[in-house]
């Protein structure tokens, strides 16, 4: 509308653009309605809701034709009439509806490894609307190197199924309460109807002999006998990783099921080996089917030994209460098996108050030493002062006292390490806790895995999560029968002095073993700490400056990447084109 002022008159004039454009928005707003009503009744009882970033529905449903338009046109005549396919890599949680799906569709899988490392992706299964489709399987295959300098096995390939956790009402800002994507059981086939998605996570393990260079290879999808074909490009860099990275990422564990059972000794050794074949210390090994009671070291040892080969790094010892001269035996085997600068113990008051960190910590610590002055304690408290007076490890949370740049300049002769817990208590907090990384199911995956990145930032020698399985037991939901029922939450609160209901604080695998997506990110991550520690090797000895200089802003950690701890990056692709940039330096910087 234009309005006009000509003396004692006002003329307005109607423009017809803006006619036009008020027609056109009231016409697709009764498409839309059409539209809306011509569709199942899942998408009818979505018409008032948003996604998980916040895209109403009407924008969702356009966005979900619009991608099946161009995934068909792609295709061609080859393209399945009941399904479009959708990629991802592995540093998003994909929604369980499939219109809230961000990845790419198409047929087309791109990733990067190092020689001993996993790459993962994620491949989805997305039904056309009002279809159901009854059987859905992927299958992997070789990759080859085009000029037939090697082949990656299909045996080198590992297909889950991801299963889906309902989260409940919490206390804490997460993206949404509703189904997360969390377990993941092993391959076959699925049936996805309705408004969901279905998904399957692939893992590529790259030999430790693998050729450099681009591998090419094919994977097939296929619903109801329909097949897509994808096409699979993996670029090996020149340098290779070690059996395990050398950072410890421990965890407790506990040989009980569930059901309050204790499971067999194989089933335990089965549930250790997981967590270890993605990097991360079940420290619990050493307490585990022993008792310092007995002393009998049989079973001790094969655990160890059993851990030790697949890259354990540290484990814990009993705790011995009031009475440390508990321990002699225990030590002295442990000092006779080459052990002992494996082994920790935990300290006698957990998250302690000042008090009680001076009155039972400190004196507890200066007794051990006195005993066993090569046996080291670890201890998760806020900062007392004199922490390593205390301790010869130190977990904190990065919320934790004054945050982790104090906690870095402030521990002393203590190890520092990060601690990841959703409950701390006995202490106070610099920022809000779910503005720092941490390990929740209902956390975004950049969350998980930043925490290695952290750890690199501010020199810690290790971390702690609460906990590997010990959740497994809560007495507030029935989880028998989980596989065929789902994996439930407790909705309540967890008891005075902690507080709060917390989406999957307490364990990171599911009996079977089954892994979770946090455990593998976790691997993920623990996979970043080792390339910038070979970037950092091969940096110590270049000469030339300008390289040097490369290398020292991304072992500093770009902002792209994070600034702090409660300041990062939640877009993916800025710790991942950082990564490939680390990765393209140490080829550079050569061996």
């Amino acid at each position: 509308m234009c309005t006009v002022a000509t003396g004692r008159w006002r003329i307005i004039l109607i423009c017809p653009l803006l006619i036009a454009s008020a027609v056109a928005a009231v016409d697709a707003g009764q498409r839309d309605e059409q539209y809306l009503k011509t569709l199942p009744a899942g998408e009818q009882a979505l018409k008032d809701t948003v996604d998980h970033w916040g895209l109403p529905f009407a924008d969702q449903l356009r966005r979900f034709t619009s991608a099946r338009s161009s995934f068909r046109k792609k295709l061609g005549k080859g393209a399945p009439e009941n399904f479009i396919v959708g990629i991802q890599h592995g540093l998003e949680k994909v929604p369980k509806i499939k219109y809230w799906f961000k990845g790419a569709y198409g047929t087309s899988v791109s990733m990067t490894a190092a020689r001993n490392e996993y790459e993962s992706i994620q491949v989805a299964v997305l039904p056309d609307i009002g279809k159901t489709l009854n059987r859905v399987t992927l299958a992997a295959g070789d990759l080859r190197h085009p000029n037939g300098r090697g082949v990656i096995a299909e045996a080198n390939v590992t297909i889950y199924r991801v299963g889906y956790v309902k989260t409940v009402a919490a206390r804490y800002p997460s993206l949404y309460t509703g189904w997360w994507p969390d377990y993941l059981v092993p391959n076959a086939p699925m049936k996805v109807s309705g408004t969901d998605l279905g998904l399957f996570w692939v893992d590529v393990k790259v030999p430790r002999n693998a050729a450099p260079g681009d591998y090419l290879g094919r994977f097939m999808l296929t619903a109801d006998g329909e097949s897509v074909s994808l096409d699979v490009t993996l670029h090996v860099y020149d340098f290779g990783l070690p059996m395990r990275v050398p950072f410890p990422i421990a965890v407790w564990t506990s040989p009980k099921l569930p059901s309050g059972k204790e499971m067999p000794l194989e089933d335990y050794r089965a549930l250790v080996a997981e967590f270890l074949r993605h990097g991360v210390d079940p420290v619990s090994i050493g307490k585990s089917f022993f008792s310092l009671e007995k002393n009998d070291f049989a079973i001790l040892d094969e655990n160890l030994e059993f851990c030790f080969a697949r890259g354990l790094q540290l484990f814990e010892i009993p705790n011995p209460g009031g009475k440390p001269e508990r321990l002699k035996p225990l030590v002295e085997h442990l000092r006779k098996k080459g052990w002992i600068n494996k082994t920790l113990v935990y300290s006698n008051q957990d998250e302690p108050d000042i008090n009680q960190f001076s009155t039972k910590n400190v004196p507890y610590h200066r007794k051990l030493h006195e005993m066993y002055p090569d046996l080291r304690v670890y201890l998760a408290s806020e900062y007392h002062p004199g922490i390593d007076t205390g301790c010869d490890v130190w977990l904190t949370d990065l919320s934790t006292g004054k945050g982790a740049a104090f906690a870095q300049a402030n521990h002393g002769k203590a190890d520092l390490w990060f601690y990841y817990c959703h409950l701390p208590i006995r202490i106070d907090y610099c920022r809000p806790l779910v503005q720092a990384p941490n390990m929740q199911i209902d956390n975004e995956a950049i969350e998980h895995r930043l925490a290695l990145w952290l750890a690199w930032k501010y020199r810690t020698t290790g971390m702690f999560i609460w906990a590997g399985n010990r959740e497994w037991t809560n007495k507030n939901v029935d989880r028998k029968d989980w596989q065929t029922n789902g994996w439930p939450l407790s909705t309540k609160p967890s008891g005075f002095p902690y507080a709060g209901v917390h989406n999957g604080n307490g364990y990171l695998i599911y009996p079977g073993a089954n892994p979770s997506i946090r455990l593998k990110v976790l691997r993920d991550g623990s996979e970043d700490f080792g390339y910038l520690a070979e970037l950092k090797r091969r940096a110590d000895k270049c000469s030339d400056k300008e390289l040097c200089a490369k290398a020292e802003t991304l072992l500093s950690v770009p902002d792209r990447v994070l600034v702090d701890a409660h300041y990062f990056n939640r877009d993916p692709a800025g710790l991942i084109e950082t990564r490939n940039e680390v990765a393209r330096l140490i080829e550079t910087l050569g061996r």
